[in-house]
């Protein structure tokens, strides 16, 4: 055999065997829910990122779409909900009772069965460092031994840049639709 061949050889089975290419990696931990968050760069981003947040059931990646105010953004996150809830509505909703219904909604559901939202008539309008985004949205959420509650309305999410260029929404108004329940009424049931 030719020497060179020999070096490439022995240097070839050198470097397989000094990398941790074929080395299975540990798994994710089942406590650690699955994220698929990235970072917003675009408003669509952030319209992503809370559908993949319903399908990771990742509390944490859902808060963080919204607008945490002072130091990163100049402005609170507020929300309107549908008219049909106001009476009875917490008129104090800020980002933390945002994460709490979404949390609690999350560990109600059994871990199997899928939470879907979809996002229809979907309509952007950007304008610098703002944008207006809105759509029709229907939230299917299941229920033990019975069919799933489908939630169904139109939303508008006011978003804005923070500090790091990074899409967060500071405004969400909810619009009920006659013969189902409001996404406001979502929150309303799962803030409890």
């Amino acid at each position: 055999m030719n020497a060179s061949l020999i070096i490439v050889m022995i240097t070839s089975l050198t470097v397989l065997q000094s990398c941790d290419l074929f080395e299975s990696r540990d798994p994710q931990s089942p406590s650690e829910p699955k994220s698929s968050y990235r970072v917003p760069v675009e408003p669509s981003d952030v319209i992503d990122n809370i559908k993949n947040a319903f399908i990771d059931k990742n509390a944490n990646d859902y808060k963080k779409n919204f607008s945490s105010g002072q130091p990163v953004v100049d402005r609170d996150f507020y929300f309107l909900p549908s008219s049909n809830v106001i009476p009875y509505f917490p008129p104090d909703w800020n980002i933390g009772s945002e994460f709490q219904y979404f949390n609690n909604l999350v560990i109600t559901v059994p871990e199997n069965n899928p939470i879907n939202v979809s996002f229809t008539n979907e309509e952007y309008d950007v304008q610098g460092d703002s944008a207006i985004y809105s759509s029709t949205y229907s939230i299917s959420v299941p229920v033990l031994n019975s069919v799933p509650i489908i939630y169904g309305g139109s939303t508008k999410f006011i978003m804005i840049t923070d500090q790091n260029s990074v899409w967060v929404i500071y405004y969400w108004e909810d619009i009920a639709q006659q013969g189902f329940k409001s996404w406001s009424e979502l929150k309303y049931e799962f803030s409890q």
